[in-house]
C-alpha cells in the first residue's frame, strides 16, 4: 500500500509496545495510549504517547484496541463508523467467562475438556473431595498466571491443599471466580486468524506455547517464556476441529481482529482449552519475524474489513523472552529487576530484537513493565536453525540478572512425531 496513515493505539498494559514500533518503523505515524498509570513507561521515548485517547480519536485512520476489556468503547466507536481493531463484547467474554467460553465450544461443535466453576475455594474443594481426579485451576478474568496450577495427584489431593492456601495469601481485591478443568494429557497446540468481519483471512498461524518459567516445562506459569510459530496454508486438521467452528458466531458480531484458541491434541482428537480474543503476546511480536506484507496496510485491511489475505515467509519463527530479575512475580521484579540497563542490542541485531516493556532515557534503554522487557526471534526453514538464529542473539543481549529459558523449540523433537501420526501436521 505504502500510503502513510494514522495509527491510534489504545492499550489497558501496553502489550503492543512492539507493534505499534513496528507500524512507525513503516513510515506511519502512531500515537500510544496506556490506560493503566503503572504501565505508561512502556515505550516511553521509543513512540508519541498520549493521556486521553478520546481527544486523538478524530486524528486517526485506524484506532486499534490491543487487548480485553475495552469492547464498550471500541464497539461504541465501530458503531458510529470509525474503522477499529479489536474491542468485542463476545470477544472480551468468551475470554474472561471461560464457562461462557465452554457453552460456545459445545453449541459450536468444538470438542472441550469437561469444565466447573466455583466462586469460593471452600466448594472447589468440596468438589474434588466428592470427585477424585487430577484438574486444572484457572481463574477468570485477567489475573496473574501463576496463580494457575495443574494437578499431579490422582486424588487430586495435591489441588484440595492449594485450594486451602490460597485464602491466606488472596487479596481483598481480587474476586475469586474460577474453574476446575479436567486434565488432557496430550502437546498443546493452537490456531489463531485475523477475522475481518465475516471471515478469517488466510493463512492460519499455528503456535506452540512455552508457559512454565524454567527449561523443561518446570515452575510457575507465566505470562509466556516463548514460543514457536508457522504459517499453514489453510490451518491443518485443527484449524477445521476447532477455530473454523467459530465463524458464524464471530460473523455475528462483526468481530474484527485476531482471535486464537488453544487446544490439547491427542489421538482421539482436539480438545479446546481456551479462547484468547485479541493479539497474543508474544504471538504478535513473533509474527513479525514472518509477515512480508507490511503491519500498517494488514491493520488497515482488516479495520475495513477488506483483509482476505496477506504474505508470509514459509519456515519457522521461535521468539524467546527475557525477563527481568524477580519474574513471573511482579512484586519481586518491581524491587528487583526494574529500571536495569539492556546492553548488546546493536544494528546486526535490532531486527530480530523486541522492544516490549522497555522504556528509552538519554539514548539508553531500561527495564519496567512486570518483567517482560524482550522478546528475541529467529526464523528458519527448520525449527532447529530457527532456534540457533534466536539464541545467536540471547547470547548477546544483557539484562543483569535477567532470566530466560533455554530450551524454546526443544518441543518439536517429540512433538512433530505425534503431531504427524495423528494428522495434525
Amino acid at each position: 500500500m505504502g500510503i502513510y496513515m494514522k495509527f491510534l493505539f489504545v492499550t489497558p498494559l501496553a502489550e503492543s509496545a512492539s507493534l505499534v514500533q513496528k507500524v512507525q518503523e513503516e513510515g506511519h505515524a502512531v500515537r500510544f495510549y496506556i490506560k493503566d498509570k503503572k504501565w505508561r513507561d512502556v515505550a516511553r521515548g521509543l513512540v508519541p504517547h498520549v493521556r486521553d485517547w478520546k481527544k486523538h480519536r478524530d486524528w486517526a485512520d485506524i484506532i486499534v484496541f490491543d487487548d480485553v476489556e475495552m469492547a464498550k468503547d471500541a464497539e461504541w466507536l465501530r458503531e458510529r463508523g470509525y474503522p477499529v481493531i479489536g474491542g468485542n463484547v463476545f470477544g472480551d467474554r468468551i475470554e474472561n467467562d471461560r464457562i461462557f467460553g465452554v457453552k460456545i465450544m459445545r453449541e459450536a461443535g468444538i470438542r472441550f475438556p469437561r469444565s466447573w466453576r466455583f466462586k469460593s475455594f471452600a466448594s472447589g474443594i468440596k468438589f474434588i473431595q466428592k470427585n477424585p481426579g487430577r484438574y486444572v485451576i484457572k481463574f477468570n478474568g485477567q489475573l496473574d498466571r501463576f496463580l494457575c496450577y495443574v494437578g499431579k495427584f490422582p486424588d487430586g489431593s495435591d489441588m484440595t491443599d492449594l485450594l486451602n492456601h490460597y485464602p491466606r495469601v488472596w487479596l481483598k481485591k481480587d474476586k475469586i471466580d474460577f474453574i476446575l478443568q479436567e486434565v488432557i494429557d496430550g502437546v498443546e497446540m493452537s490456531v489463531s486468524g485475523f477475522f475481518n468481519g465475516t471471515d478469517f483471512a488466510y493463512p492460519i498461524n499455528v503456535t506452540f506455547e512455552h508457559k512454565r518459567f524454567m527449561a523443561g516445562g518446570v515452575g510457575p506459569f507465566t505470562g509466556e517464556m516463548g514460543t514457536t510459530i508457522y504459517y499453514s496454508k489453510d490451518g491443518g486438521k485443527l484449524f477445521r476441529e476447532t477455530l473454523l467452528k467459530m465463524k458464524p458466531y464471530l460473523a455475528r458480531v462483526n468481530y474484527r481482529g485476531s482471535i486464537d484458541l488453544n487446544s490439547m491434541v491427542t489421538e482421539k482428537g482436539a480438545y479446546a482449552i481456551e479462547f484468547t480474543s485479541r493479539f497474543g503476546y508474544p504471538q504478535v511480536d513473533i509474527q513479525q519475524e514472518l509477515h512480508i506484507t507490511p503491519w500498517g496496510e494488514l491493520l488497515y485491511d482488516l479495520a475495513h474489513g477488506k483483509l482476505k489475505k496477506f504474505k508470509v515467509r514459509s519456515g519457522f519463527a521461535i521468539g524467546v523472552i527475557i525477563g527481568g530479575a524477580g519474574m513471573p512475580f511482579e512484586i519481586a521484579y518491581r524491587k528487583y529487576g526494574k529500571h536495569l540497563p539492556i546492553l548488546g542490542i546493536n544494528d546486526e541485531n535490532r531486527t530480530q530484537v523486541k522492544l516490549l516493556e522497555v522504556y528509552k532515557k538519554d539514548g539508553k534503554l531500561y527495564t519496567t513493565g512486570a518483567g517482560y522487557p524482550l522478546v528475541i526471534n529467529g526464523r528458519g526453514k527448520s525449527i532447529k536453525e530457527a532456534q540457533k538464529n534466536a539464541y545467536n542473539v540471547v547470547n548477546q543481549i544483557i539484562i543483569p540478572n535477567g532470566v530466560y529459558r533455554i530450551d524454546i523449540g526443544d518441543h518439536w523433537k517429540q512433538d512433530a512425531p505425534l503431531l504427524k501420526k495423528w494428522g495434525y501436521l
